[in-house]
């Protein structure tokens, strides 16, 4: 396919078989801006202008299942201009999950099949461009190739996917490998071979990829705030380890997680709320207040917390496990 439209213009199609093509990642765009847009209007009181672009929204999405899923492969498709699947599983299908876009009922076989499956997508280093035992996959790789490496734009859309399809530990997994493989290169740079981590040379620096290592060691092992919940992320350090993260709630109030000899303290306002040297995501009110936890370790861990005072809680949580504070256990 040739890199540029007739006269740099995009509303000219070039004269090649084939074209134009429906896609995936930009009908999902699409998709993901209508719902959005319904979501303004409802803010501004414009309840006709919603209902319009729901609507809209949902016709999009139901031609992408009808048009562009494969159910023989379970994954996403360019069509052509001949109706025929244009058949190399890309970077497209984490872009059709990114939007939301997919059916409840399909979000566990497209994750199975395609992206947690390590002979495709999940590559030692989280997510290849074009899966790994697709004829399509690019060696060697060259620059600015989505034909096989792994992306930082990629890495740095997963947070907001995977969250919401209740895979935090995976995630956790993949926001590992990158910062290692920042960390060893020394260099924000924009892709990287899917399996050996080895960045692709290039002439600069690359913001994604330092977005991804800033972003990627605070949601690893920082406190966040999601709305009218606090997520305490908690991963003990080695025992010679310190590291402080803070977040400004209010203008008034200060959460904070204090890692020293292979613990974390969390506290708010300087007021104590817990101490562990388990792996696991605490879910509390802006009171600081429990409400449960999250596996984000990547396999099951015994959880012990330490309170105030003498009060003392445990639990077992599996990977991406969602536990109400009704079974957690006090000691």
């Amino acid at each position: 396919m040739p890199n540029y439209c007739p006269d740099g213009d995009a509303r000219k199609c070039p004269s090649v078989p084939g074209l134009p093509r429906l896609c995936p990642d930009l009908s999902a765009t699409v998709y993901g801006g209508r719902v959005y847009l319904a979501a303004m209007a409802d803010a501004l009181g414009k309840r006709s202008e919603a209902d319009r672009w729901r609507a809209d929204a949902e016709a999009i999405r139901t031609l992408i299942m009808t048009k562009l899923y494969s159910a023989e492969d379970v994954a996403f498709y360019d069509l052509d201009a001949q109706d025929h699947f244009v058949r190399v599983r890309g970077d497209v299908i984490s872009r059709v999950l990114g939007e939301d876009a997919i059916y409840d009922k399909l979000i566990s076989k497209v994750y199975k099949r395609q992206i947690h499956n390590p002979k495709a997508f999940w590559a030692q280093y989280p997510l290849s461009s074009i899966a790994l035992d697709d004829p399509a996959f690019v060696r060697p790789i060259p620059r600015n190739s989505w034909g096989g490496a792994s992306q930082a734009l990629t890495a740095l859309r997963a947070p907001r996917w995977m969250e919401l399809y209740g895979k935090p530990a995976d995630l956790a997994h993949l926001m590992q490998q990158w910062v290692s493989a920042i960390e060893r290169n020394g260099s924000f740079l924009q892709q990287m071979d899917p399996i050996s981590g080895e960045f692709t040379p290039d002439t600069g620096d690359y913001s994604p990829a330092a977005l991804v290592f800033i972003d990627f060691i605070w949601r690893l092992a920082g406190v966040r705030q999601v709305q009218d919940v606090l997520e305490w992320n908690v991963r003990p350090l080695a025992e010679s380890v310190t590291a402080t993260y803070r977040l400004k709630v209010t203008p008034t109030k200060i959460a904070q997680i204090k890692y020293s000899a292979g613990a974390a303290e969390l506290s708010l306002n300087n007021k104590f709320l817990w101490r562990t040297s388990s792996v696991v995501r605490l879910i509390t009110d802006l009171d600081g207040k429990l409400g449960g936890a999250v596996g984000i370790a990547s396999g099951q861990v015994k959880v012990k917390l330490q309170g105030p005072g003498k009060e003392k809680r445990y639990m077992w949580v599996d990977a991406n496990e969602l536990l109400p504070l009704l079974v957690i256990e006090v000691e």
